[in-house]
């Protein structure tokens, strides 16, 4: 299963349901390529992450830091913070992903697990992120079992789901057990916080002129340091992102609506149709008009 486009409300949280209410978790086989923009757009969720790659390579940007990751390494993401990915070489890269939320770890309010394990991890600032790599005894032993996790959820034999609940314990007890054991010189990034600020914004506005002043101001930070901070979050500038999610918003109006080109620049924020019609060649290789009749180009 993968999710091409992925779907965030007003302050960039992911809102798919992974899994169900009754097992609370899933398991995605993401190939960059298929995803609308050709990455996977910055986002946050509750769930825990761990990823693996599985075919080329892929750069993961978590909360400031950036990683890049070949096949059969991967990284541990932790709840609330602002994650993307994106292929490096080859644009077919892909990695397994599962999403995890931490109430299918520990239970129940108030257990043991919850108290004594799960809830600390959650704000511990060392384990915001732990990369993954094959050459790491413990770690490959960790990304071994997320592979079988894979497998299990798409054979589903009989106990598949206790079969991935022992092993998801498994390795979020790895990653416990091997947490650094440094003095805490990361806190829950203020960071975090702007680009969220700065992403709900864009988000809300997309389809109006924004300038960066009134970026900085729905951020309540400096025009020059919501730049700064954006840039380590994704690795390109805010308008340079506005731009690509308002085109990543007009394939929603070519694929569900009848609205002409024309309407489609507008209602996305674009100056002219033939601004949005050259910046959608750049990025996909061919017309609006082509792609609603035939799908992205290969």
């Amino acid at each position: 299963m993968q999710i091409t486009n992925i779907p965030v409300d007003a302050s960039n949280r992911e809102s798919t349901r992974h899994g169900t209410v009754g097992f609370p978790m899933a398991v995605y086989h993401s190939m960059l390529s298929h995803n609308v923009l050709g990455y996977t757009r910055l986002h946050w969720h509750e769930e825990l992450q761990f990823c693996c790659v599985t075919r080329g390579a892929v750069t993961f940007s978590v909360n400031e830091n950036t990683y890049e990751l070949h096949t059969g390494d991967g990284i541990f993401i932790n709840s609330g913070y602002l994650h993307m990915a994106r292929p490096l070489a080859d644009p077919d890269s892909t990695y397994i992903c599962l999403d995890i939320h931490p109430r299918l770890l520990y239970g129940f309010a108030g257990s043991v697990l919850e108290q004594k394990y799960v809830l600390p991890a959650l704000d511990d600032p060392v384990l915001v992120e732990v990369p993954l790599y094959r050459k790491e005894p413990w770690q490959a032993a960790l990304l071994q079992r997320i592979r079988e996790i894979y497998r299990e959820s798409e054979q589903k034999k009989p106990g598949w789901e206790l079969f991935i609940t022992a092993r998801l314990y498994e390795i979020f007890g790895e990653v416990l057990r091997h947490r650094p054991d440094v003095p805490v010189v990361r806190h829950r990034s203020q960071a975090n916080a702007v680009a969220q600020r700065i992403l709900g914004y864009l988000t809300a506005h997309y389809s109006e002129k924004i300038t960066l002043a009134q970026v900085a101001g729905a951020a309540a930070y400096t025009e020059g340091e919501c730049c700064r901070i954006f840039k380590r979050f994704t690795g390109e500038t805010i308008f340079n992102y506005l731009r690509e999610l308002r085109l990543e918003q007009s394939i929603r109006l070519l694929t569900t609506t009848d609205q002409s080109i024309s309407e489609i620049a507008y209602n996305c924020g674009f100056q002219s149709a033939s601004y949005y019609i050259e910046a959608f060649g750049r990025q996909f290789g061919c017309t609006p008009g082509s792609y609603r009749k035939e799908g992205p180009s290969k």
